[in-house]
């Protein structure tokens, strides 16, 4: 098994890594030309596997990586790799490389493979590389710049692979975060294979969405931590690019609730995990940052364009809508230049270093306390929801955290329990946060917009017609607390699968 952390940095400070006192001796220097192959179909991507083949000092090298994980920028994969005589697989190589893994053996045993290879795109770098020991851990660094290359469009390469030879995955984030303090850098969640096949697909940077979690029933809890855990980091680092880079709403929306998810997990593990409040602190400085440029979105999506196709809405609606873009686009950059800081990198790292070193200091299994936590929770949502009253908006909002937070906590523990019941007591949960979701959201939208009448006091006058409307609906929109109640109070917690 593979483990590497890859990080990006801009190219005018490689010559400060190269010369950094933590690397010591000069590096080797290696010129490398990989190509990477795959069916036209794209068989092997299609079940998690990259096939390539380059020279190495003179050598041709076939490497297949293949499954894995990414966790906080660590990447865990599987890896085949062994000389061949030409710059072509050999297939049956590999398969003795391989050897009894009767399921990537498989993807290879698909008919007509080797005569429908071919090559898709070169990834073609300078590798300075390094051996050294940290803390007792041996690593190899390595700064790779150079390009992909796909038909003639090239995307540029500027990255350094931390691979773990020898010792405890937590020091590359420890080593990592020394250099961080001397070097700006970014963590990196796609491969050269991954974003070659951007080229290949042709895809830009859509929205990544959380991805189902399946808890073995029998998983340990010192297993299921780190795998919680790692879903949410997946889910925000995921959309990291495409914040950075693109102007798609969902995609900086998506980035948000992975840091609910991500503070719903930490606040699940507490009694057992207690989260260091630095940490705690940064996650929450980050969810600020997303949170007030996804509000803005919301307004400018849904409120304020239901107030212009209203008949009478059209007057000055269109001003503010162009102030509200302003400073939804403004609090865009903000967000973007708070992915790119190196604070928010310094968060990533020291996440991912905490949640392997916790983990293995937990007892017990995963099923007991999932089903202790529940109960918990569910007892909380209950008191909630019986606090609930018209007078009272603070109730209700407090009412919908704690329903998002056992959504939350029985997704991620989804698979401990029985599917049927699962499905039953999260859809009776999305839709009670929905409901209380829109009250809250036109109470946001008033706020933004009595901002907005304070920067802009021109547009008063539109703005507070607009406040009005919005007024109206909260009288006239609110939802059903008791019908809610009677909902809740119906509710069953799934059993658990022992």
């Amino acid at each position: 098994m593979e483990v590497e952390l890859k990080l990006l940095l801009a190219p005018e400070h490689n010559e400060q890594l190269l010369h950094h006192p933590l690397l010591g001796a000069p590096a080797r220097v290696q010129q490398l030309a990989a190509r990477y192959f795959d069916t036209p179909d794209l068989h092997l991507l299609c079940h998690g596997a990259g096939l390539r083949v380059r020279k190495v000092d003179g050598v041709w090298i076939q490497t297949m990586k293949a499954g894995g994980s990414v966790q906080s920028g660590l990447h865990s994969r599987n890896e085949w790799e062994g000389p061949v005589d030409r710059a072509w697989p050999r297939l049956g190589k590999l398969r003795k490389l391989i050897g009894d893994d009767a399921q990537w053996l498989s993807v290879l045993d698909t008919p007509n493979l080797k005569d429908r290879l071919e090559p898709l795109f070169l990834v073609d770098v300078q590798r300075h590389l390094w051996e050294l020991e940290s803390e007792g851990n041996r690593i190899e660094v390595a700064l790779d710049v150079g390009h992909i290359e796909r038909k003639g469009q090239q995307v540029p390469v500027n990255e350094i692979e931390l691979e773990l030879k020898d010792g405890d995955p937590a020091g590359l984030y420890t080593f990592a975060l020394q250099l961080l303090e001397d070097i700006p850098l970014r963590i990196s969640n796609i491969n050269k294979a991954q974003r070659g096949y951007m080229l290949v697909r042709e895809t830009g940077y859509a929205p990544f969405r959380a991805q189902p979690l399946a808890l073995d029933a029998d998983i340990s809890l010192s297993e299921a931590l780190p795998a919680v855990l790692g879903n949410c980091l997946e889910h925000i680092q995921r959309n990291e690019t495409a914040v950075v880079d693109g102007n798609d709403p969902e995609t900086l929306h998506q980035m948000r609730v992975g840091v609910r998810r991500l503070r719903s997990a930490l606040k699940l593990f507490d009694a057992v995990a207690p989260c260091p409040p630095e940490l705690l602190e940064d996650v929450r400085w980050l969810g600020e940052q997303l949170g007030a440029a996804r509000d803005w979105d919301v307004l400018l999506a849904s409120t304020l364009s239901r107030i212009g196709a209203q008949p009478d809405g059209g007057n000055g609606m269109m001003a503010v809508q162009a102030l509200a873009l302003d400073t939804a686009q403004a609090k865009r950059r903000e967000a973007a230049q708070a992915v790119l800081s190196p604070r928010y990198t310094k968060l990533m790292l020291t996440m991912g270093a905490w949640m392997l070193q916790t983990a293995p200091l937990l007892d017990g299994t995963a099923a007991d306390f999932s089903r202790q936590t529940l109960q918990q929770l569910h007892k909380s949502l209950l008191k909630r929801a019986r606090r609930m009253r018209e007078d009272d908006p603070a109730s209700a909002h407090h009412t919908r955290i704690a329903a998002k937070r056992g959504r939350y906590a029985l997704e991620f523990f989804h698979g401990l329990h029985r599917a049927r019941s699962v499905r039953a007591y999260l859809k009776t949960l999305a839709a009670v946060q929905e409901e209380l979701g829109q009250h809250n959201d036109l109470a946001v939208a008033g706020h933004l917009l009595q901002t907005l009448a304070e920067r802009h006091p021109e547009s008063t006058g539109a703005i507070q017609f607009a406040r009005g409307y919005l007024t109206a609906q909260q009288a006239t929109q609110s939802a059903d607390l008791d019908d809610i109640r009677d909902r809740l109070r119906a509710l069953r917690l799934p059993p658990s699968k022992h």
